[in-house]
């Protein structure tokens, strides 16, 4: 019986957290850039549960982190001229507290004082690792394919866009960023497209039929903790009388 809780309890874990993650993507359906996550899981042997009859070995899986999708997620024409999407392997570079993080994001405003910046107001940096400034009363810039921005056809600087030899290994740090904790972002080999977003790579069907399964295990999970309760109930009753 303790057996069984100790199986249905870590199932039950397990699966919360499957369900926390697939909760995440589905939420993010909508975000410009997301990449989605699934739950990357191992198993335990050393666990000390034994059972009494055949097979003895009692085994549980257990979560060891999140493996990040990193495919191109669809790219959607918005007539705006300050949206750019990346079409291959890259990231912009933008502004962080204590060096550059990264965003596939690139829904970019003009600032008052004519700062390029994200959404939620972090600089955009040059491929030098500068803000990107401009003037605020003049004409509006176009983006090149190779990320050069023109203002009046007078280049006036470039988008930083890096590529990563292992993108996976950057990791969510909220806001729709990335972190590449010191890996060197090399030469960008994609294209940047003006006027255009690149959505999330979420898959919505898949998401809400994988939500459903699990829901499912876990109340079969929960069925057999109920169950091994309802036993040691039993038991401790029959011995007590």
């Amino acid at each position: 019986m303790d057996n069984a809780l100790m199986l249905g309890l870590q199932t039950q874990r397990v699966l919360q957290r499957r369900m926390d993650v697939s909760a995440n993507n589905l939420a993010n359906i909508n975000t410009s850039g997301f990449k989605a996550d699934s739950l990357v899981l191992e198993e335990v042997n050393d666990t000390g549960a034994e059972a009494d009859a055949d097979p003895r070995d009692i085994r549980f899986v257990r979560d060891v982190g999140l493996a990040r999708d990193m495919s191109q997620g669809p790219i959607a024409m918005t007539g705006n001229p300050l949206d750019v999407a990346i079409e291959g392997d890259g990231f912009f570079m933008v502004e962080g507290p204590s060096g550059p993080l990264y965003t596939r994001d690139g829904a970019f405003q003009l600032t008052g004082d004519g700062r390029l910046v994200t959404s939620d107001g972090r600089a955009v940096l040059s491929s030098g690792g500068a803000p990107i400034v401009f003037d605020p009363q003049g004409e509006t810039p176009t983006i090149g394919r190779d990320g050069a921005i023109s203002v009046a056809g007078v280049e006036a600087g470039r988008i930083g866009v890096v590529s990563f030899t292992a993108p996976g290994a950057l990791s969510k740090v909220g806001d729709n960023l990335w972190d590449a904790h010191g890996q060197q972002g090399g030469q960008f080999e994609g294209v940047t497209v003006q006027g255009a977003l690149e959505g999330s790579n979420v898959r919505p069907v898949i998401e809400l039929t994988r939500l459903i399964e699990i829901s499912r295990a876990y109340q079969s999970a929960a069925k057999i903790v109920s169950d091994a309760d309802g036993l040691r109930k039993s038991a401790i009753e029959r011995l007590g009388r």
